[in-house]
C-alpha cells in the first residue's frame, strides 16, 4: 500500500477569521480524530495535491509538533465556487480499535472463462 508524509503546523487560532487567515496564506486547515485527543493542523495546499488527486488508497504518515500520526483520509471539503480544498479530516490508525474504509478495487488481467474475439 502506498503511504504518504504530510508535514503540519500545529493550528493555535480557531474560528472564522483564523481559518480565512490561514487559506489566504496558501495552507489548508486539517483535523486528526481517532486518537487520544483532535490534533489540528495545517499544511501547504500542495503537499495534499499528491493525497487528493488519486484514485488510490492511501496511508498518510503526518508529521505535527515533533510528533507522527499514521492517518487515513476520512472526509474533504471544496469551496462551493472555485473548488479549491479548504478542509481535510483524518482517521488516526491506532491498533486495537476497528474502523471502516472504502478502499478502491482494481482488476487486471483477464478471467480464464471469457473468451476473446478479435
Amino acid at each position: 500500500m502506498k503511504s504518504i508524509t504530510i508535514e503540519g503546523q500545529l493550528r493555535t487560532a480557531f474560528g472564522k477569521g483564523a481559518t480565512r487567515q490561514i487559506r489566504s496564506q496558501g495552507s489548508v486547515p486539517a483535523v486528526i480524530y481517532g486518537g487520544a485527543k483532535e490534533i489540528n493542523f495545517s499544511a501547504p495546499m500542495t503537499v495534499f495535491k499528491k493525497l487528493v488527486y488519486t484514485p488510490n488508497f492511501q496511508l498518510v504518515n503526518i508529521k505535527v509538533d515533533g510528533k507522527s500520526y499514521n492517518c487515513i483520509m476520512k472526509d474533504l471539503q471544496f469551496d462551493k465556487v472555485t473548488d479549491e480544498l479548504i478542509h481535510v479530516d483524518f482517521l488516526e490508525l491506532v491498533e486495537g480499535k476497528k474502523l471502516i474504509a472504502s478502499i478502491p478495487i482494481k482488476f487486471t488481467g483477464t478471467a480464464k472463462g471469457v473468451r476473446r474475439r478479435w
